[in-house]
């Protein structure tokens, strides 16, 4: 497989000179789709950076709001001058953002209308955050100045030394289903370094579409956006994930990257206006690569009944949403999490425990003012502990067997991964989430589960499925919720104890 090197700040300079009328982005404009061409991308991309470097040179800066145009070009300006982006999770309350702006000094927040208020009432818990709100008069009157002085001659960052790329240019927040979130300290060159992996495996080209529906403030929604933008692909911008069928049908996108609650989403409302993806949109959605937490087969099936061919990937924050992708040619391995990332400078393995390790430069520097937390994810042979369990077959695909942190030990000693009861009772008709617990002393496994099933009739089904296990791992209870599990902003479920969900 070649692997072709790619530098971000390259690939839009040459887009900016061979291109520059081509569309970087569509956006909704009533019952239009309006483009943004790379000339006026690469425009204001280059007039934040100037305002950066010359007030905030170096700065944390933290940015809120919906997936927008406007997030992307204050992104790439942090990454391109020197600054350090924090994305932040929109749904954080205030609290949390404070705690995270301040956890890495942040001296400047710039937000989205929307997220106005929230804004105003985090820079009253933090003396001397510099705010600013996309397409407010505040921001214009900065922005206007810069420009003025960039017309005047004023080199911009197109016509200097880009900045290293190896140097600390983004701190990401984990979405941990269990424990507080940690600030991982993350590259330029490692966003490049998934770009490059997934580009050799994935086909798309300039002129395709696509969407931005992954959170930006999400590192999958970040790598995927870089590798379709230095790919040449037109991205339309879709600010509320609830009518993903609409930006769907009006972008017609020719391949989308999606978290597994999303592809359920968007499965249903095809499946309501045609028998294809075809005849409901007018053209196909060649193929859909999903991530973030398992897609359940069931969702699986009605994508791929539908025309689309389903491919996985699979990654963590702490390396840069790398590991593993499925190609979209050739076999995709139903339930496996694609080819480990075969690249000249990432190694993959499993240790002698089972646990997947992954080196290379996508993995994150450290966790931001934690050296501890950090030494016990990376050892001294700079080896990244993923703490998932799984193995790689003959082929390179990886396997997700579990989750260390999750697996039950039996007071006999044997040991359970409930991801691997879970599979079994995701597969029952109708169940569409489910969790596992168990009691090491007593030995008793527990489940419970959420979908369009009776409890008398989940019951049943779990009981034809104990008959088929071990008796360590058969399900001794089970109960039916009346409603979906708590997640995370990725879409994974929140883990909590059996009593704690009983009260929700």
């Amino acid at each position: 497989m070649q692997i072709k090197r790619i530098s971000i700040f390259e690939e839009f300079s040459r887009a900016r000179e061979e291109r520059p009328n081509d569309p970087a982005f569509l956006v909704a404009s009533g019952d239009r789709s309006l483009p943004i061409s790379w000339r006026q991308f690469t425009d204001d991309i280059a007039t934040i950076a100037h305002l950066i470097e010359a007030n905030v040179p170096g700065a944390a800066i933290g940015i809120l709001g919906e997936n927008s145009y406007e997030w992307m070009v204050a992104h790439a300006a942090c990454l391109m001058s020197n600054a350090v982006a924090i994305p932040l999770d929109s749904n954080l309350n205030v609290d949390e953002i404070v705690s995270r702006l301040k956890a890495v000094d942040a001296s400047v927040l710039v937000h989205s209308s929307l997220y106005s208020h929230k804004a105003h009432e985090v820079a009253k818990h933090i003396p001397g955050l510099i705010t600013g709100g996309f397409g407010t008069r505040k921001t214009d009157l900065y922005l206007n100045a810069s420009r003025k002085t960039i017309a005047l001659g004023f080199k911009t960052i197109w016509s200097k030394e880009p900045v290293a790329s190896d140097r600390v240019s983004m701190i990401v927040f984990t979405s941990g289903t269990t424990s507080e979130p940690r600030g991982a300290e993350l590259t330029t060159r490692g966003l490049e370094t998934f770009c490059e992996f997934a580009a050799s495996e994935l086909a798309m080209k300039p002129g395709d579409h696509s969407l931005m529906l992954l959170p930006l403030y999400h590192i999958f929604g970040i790598a995927t956006a870089y590798l379709m933008l230095v790919r040449g692909v037109a991205l339309g911008v879709c600010p509320d994930f609830r009518r993903i069928y609409d930006a769907v049908e009006r972008f017609r996108s020719d391949f989308l990257f999606l978290v597994p609650a999303l592809a359920d989403i968007l499965a249903a409302k095809i499946a309501l206006h045609g028998n294809s993806a075809t005849e409901a949109l007018g053209g196909p959605i060649n193929w859909i690569l999903t991530g973030g937490a398992p897609l359940a087969e069931r969702v699986r099936k009605k994508l791929t009944e539908l025309g689309i061919k389903v491919i996985t990937g699979y990654g963590l924050t702490e390396t840069t949403s790398l590991y593993s992708l499925a190609s979209n040619e050739g076999d995709p391995r139903p339930g496996s999490a694609g080819l480990a990332a075969i690249h000249p400078d990432v190694e993959t393995k499993v240790s002698p425990e089972g646990e997947l390790l992954i080196r290379g430069p996508n993995v994150m520097k450290c966790y931001h003012n934690m050296p501890e937390r950090t030494k016990k994810a990376i050892d001294p042979d700079g080896w990244f502990h993923t703490g998932d369990t799984g193995r790689i077959d003959d082929d390179g695909f990886v396997w997700i067997t579990g989750r260390i942190s999750r697996t039950i030990i039996l007071s006999s000693g044997k040991k359970v991964a409930p991801e691997e009861l879970e599979s079994k009772l995701l597969a029952i008709p109708g169940v569409h989430e489910a969790l596992v617990f168990g009691n090491g002393t007593t030995r008793e496994i527990s489940a419970m589960a959420y979908g369009e099933i009776t409890e008398e009739a989940l019951k049943k089904a779990v009981g034809e499925l104990n008959i088929s296990m071990p008796v360590y791992k058969r399900i001794s209870k089970v109960s039916l919720r009346k409603e979906p599990f708590p997640k995370t902003s990725s879409g994974k479920i929140k883990l909590s104890t059996p009593d704690e969900l009983q009260t929700r």
